[in-house]
């Protein structure tokens, strides 16, 4: 099992270019506090990405109501913090305040993160995300375990747990009307 891996660097600071120019190399990278964050991932942690944000396309776009990003979209919270949820969605008012131009990283936190635990991710790091989002703006935050089939559903002042494949996720207030099983997320077959 590959953890993830914090690079210590004498950078106070990152360019947008800097980390833009990472290498391609099926690790997802992010910055927290000016540590240089290097995470692997694995096939079911990438299927249960794409299930989930399948559905919430589906249901963003029939609604048009902004846009859903995978973990390539980084969101720029500060100088010396870049985190790439693992999916996320944008309302359209929220778009046009954070995005500056086309090819660059989103200026703000989404208003959903949404973080698939990888077998190398510490509660610890995932803590310091979210507390990061809900300190940058976002009201929603779903950590799916593929590992247990869970959902934690993370709002601004309370948290829910998900546990049955049967169970239905929602969209909260931010996504009224958004509404999936969790055996339509960690389908894999």
């Amino acid at each position: 099992m590959e953890t993830a891996t914090i690079f210590y660097s004498d950078k106070n600071r990152w360019t947008d270019n800097e980390l833009m120019s990472l290498p391609r190399d099926g690790r997802k990278y992010e910055l927290i506090e000016g540590e240089l964050l290097m995470s692997p991932v694995g096939a079911t942690h990438s299927l249960v990405c794409l299930n989930l944000a399948t559905l919430l396309i589906r249901f963003v776009e029939g609604k048009r109501l902004g846009k859903v990003f995978d973990s390539s979209m980084g969101f720029r919270l500060s100088p010396k913090i870049l985190l790439s949820p693992d999916v996320s969605y944008v309302s359209k008012a929220r778009l046009k305040k954070i995005m500056v131009a086309p090819e660059k990283f989103l200026y703000g936190a989404p208003d959903l993160a949404v973080e698939v635990l990888s077998p190398g991710d510490t509660r610890d790091l995932i803590e310091r995300k979210l507390e990061k989002y809900f300190q940058h703006g976002t009201s929603l935050a779903w950590v799916v375990d593929p590992k247990r089939g869970t959902v934690a559903v993370h709002s601004l002042d309370a948290i829910a747990r998900l546990q049955r494949l049967t169970d239905t996720l929602t969209g909260s207030e931010l996504l009224a009307g958004f509404k999936c099983r969790l055996r339509d997320i960690f389908k894999l077959d």
